[in-house]
């Protein structure tokens, strides 16, 4: 693509292409696609076999760097749109194999409830082997090695990106198919919206930035510290005050260590290794730490578990008297694999992407010093053969390319970028055509695809933004519309942040916030998950409310009503 063109868009392949604009912030690098697709392929692909479902696979491409997706059916031919007869349907299911063998295998899922089994795997095996894998790979010093040992640092940072992305994604369904269960079956039962349905999951997932041990270890250190917390009262720059956190005498110097390295190489809001990561705005850093040591919001926790408790109630009185016990059942489950839903991101490939993004950062730093590029981190827009290329020998494309690919990402907005390529979709198979099990499932993903996906038609009314009242509340504050992530430095205590979406290691700066409102995201989005797992006011999904809030005006947000309002 010659990206100082503007670029065009045309689908990459038969069958109807959307776009995905809930997972990516901007267009990825070429270094993040290639790893990306092979992850997300093979690993959802394993996953939606394991679970029966008749979807074969979600194919994956990026277009000028925006993400787009299509569903392929099992059996169905990739330029056939929507589902055939009924009774070619009924063929199809006799005589496919690979359908009976799906239908079969949906017949036992939710009778042996394999998400169970999957989060204990989760839980035993795989999160701790990431753990160790992540820290073996951050005892390494890129900066300390020579150009051929940089290299195959750099194979191993990059194959440990790929093994993470595909556990990410090998976990879909146990992390969403339950929460779909119960969408699917609430909307039968009572007609309430999904961010209504899954309003009491909030406080299911009691560790959202997968670092609460270490900040609970930090906390009580600094709390018996006289010298730390004089550190953290000055006025010393962010990087220094954490250096020097980092070298005082145990168990704060340990505690500052173990704390700062597992959230540092984390991306602060992107799912790419182009996106800046959390310890190269250590600010934010500083601003979390000081938050939490002056108190955990306790009014916050018990208002949010009374909240829950009574959204729960309420909503258990919508379902008929014949189906409480089921829904009892639903929202038990939902709530047992809630985190899963944001550790596949804490524990798998957020911090492999970090850790590989300081890899390559530590390569750019030796082009610049040679003259061969003109910023470490353009390096990032290099593909990977590119990459090695331009490490071993110097040659590639010239510093004025990788500079151009950095500005088209920087530049590029997903609102510029066509809802959808090729002919409209066509209407997905009629559960009631399948047995009751694989119906089952089917209601459920779709449902869940709808939570994550949909978002509303904007309503925009004067300086009144609306959207999905993703989290009960009222406050009003400051907003900080955030464009980009070097403008995170902006945020204070007690700010409105206005953004177009987050990511999971986003959570990081959700402790300084009184609330969240976003331009995209729906129910089952990252941000209207956070908004309830921290208690804050949310509205997500609003469209506009970029455009529409200015910076530093007085806003009101209503998370329960769904809309946002400038007031001053």
């Amino acid at each position: 693509m010659n990206v100082a063109a503007a670029p065009t868009f045309a689908p990459p392949g038969p069958g109807t292409w959307s776009l995905d604009a809930t997972h990516f912030t901007r267009p990825v690098t070429r270094f993040h696609a290639e790893i990306y697709l092979e992850g997300f392929h093979r690993g959802f692909g394993e996953s939606l076999r394991r679970y029966g479902s008749l979807l074969e696979r979600l194919d994956w491409v990026f277009v000028n760097g925006f993400s787009y997706y299509c569903p392929r059916p099992v059996g169905a031919p990739p330029d056939v749109s929507g589902h055939p007869p009924r009774e070619a349907w009924e063929r199809m299911a006799a005589d496919d194999p690979r359908i009976r063998e799906r239908l079969a295998t949906s017949a036992t899922v939710f009778e042996h409830r394999l998400w169970r089994e999957d989060l204990r795997r989760w839980d035993s095996e795989v999160k701790p082997s990431l753990l160790a894998d992540h820290h073996a790979v951050l005892r390494v010093e890129p900066a300390a090695l020579d150009d051929v040992g940089l290299l195959a640092h750099l194979d191993r940072c990059r194959e440990h990106q790929r093994r993470a992305g595909y556990l990410h994604h090998l976990f879909n369904m146990p992390a969403l198919l339950p929460m779909g269960d119960l969408l699917s079956h609430c909307r039968e039962w009572t007609s309430r919206a999904p961010e209504q349905i899954l309003a009491p999951l909030a406080g299911s997932s009691p560790d959202p930035l997968a670092a609460g041990e270490e900040l609970a270890r930090l906390t009580a250190a600094v709390a018996a510290d006289r010298e730390a917390r004089d550190l953290l009262a000055s006025s010393a720059e962010p990087a220094q005050l954490l250096n020097a956190l980092r070298a005082l005498p145990d168990p704060t110097g340990a505690a500052a260590t173990a704390y700062i390295d597992q959230v540092g190489w984390r991306p602060v809001n992107g799912e790419d290794v182009g996106d800046p990561c959390v310890v190269e705005l250590p600010g934010l850093v500083v601003s979390a730490i000081r938050t939490t040591l002056a108190g955990p919001p306790l009014a916050n926790e018990e208002r949010a578990t009374e909240e829950q408790a009574a959204l729960a109630a309420e909503l258990r009185i919508a379902v008929p008297p014949l189906h409480r016990g089921r829904f009892d059942e639903l929202l038990s489950e939902a709530r047992l694999v809630s985190r899963l839903r944001d550790e596949r991101g804490s524990y798998a490939d957020l911090p492999a992407i970090g850790l590989t993004r300081r890899a390559v950062l530590a390569a750019g730093r030796r082009l610049v010093r040679t003259g061969r590029i003109a910023d470490p981190a353009h390096l990032v827009e290099a593909d990977y053969a590119e990459l090695r290329e331009l490490v071993r020998t110097g040659e590639g494309p010239d510093p004025g390319e990788l500079a151009e690919r950095a500005r088209y990402r920087e530049q590029a907005r997903y609102a510029d970028a066509p809802p959808m390529l090729g002919p409209p979709p066509g209407d997905p198979l009629p559960p009631q055509w399948l047995p009751p099990a694989a119906a089952r499932l089917e209601r459920a993903m779709g449902a869940v695809v709808l939570a994550m996906f949909g978002t509303p038609e904007a309503r925009t009314a004067g300086r009144t933004v609306h959207g999905l009242g993703a989290s009960p509340g009222v406050y009003e504050g400051t907003a900080r519309v955030i464009r980009s992530v070097a403008e995170f430095g902006r945020l204070q205590p007690g700010d409105v942040l206005v953004t177009n979406a987050t990511t999971t290691a986003f959570n990081i700066v959700l402790p300084l916030l009184g609330a969240i409102v976003t331009d995209r995201g729906g129910a089952l989005s990252h941000a209207a998950i956070v908004a309830r797992e921290f208690a804050i006011p949310g509205v997500v999904g609003c469209t506009d409310a970029t455009a529409v809030l200015p910076d530093g005006a007085r806003v009101r947000v209503d998370g329960r009503a769904g809309e946002a309002a400038v007031v001053s």
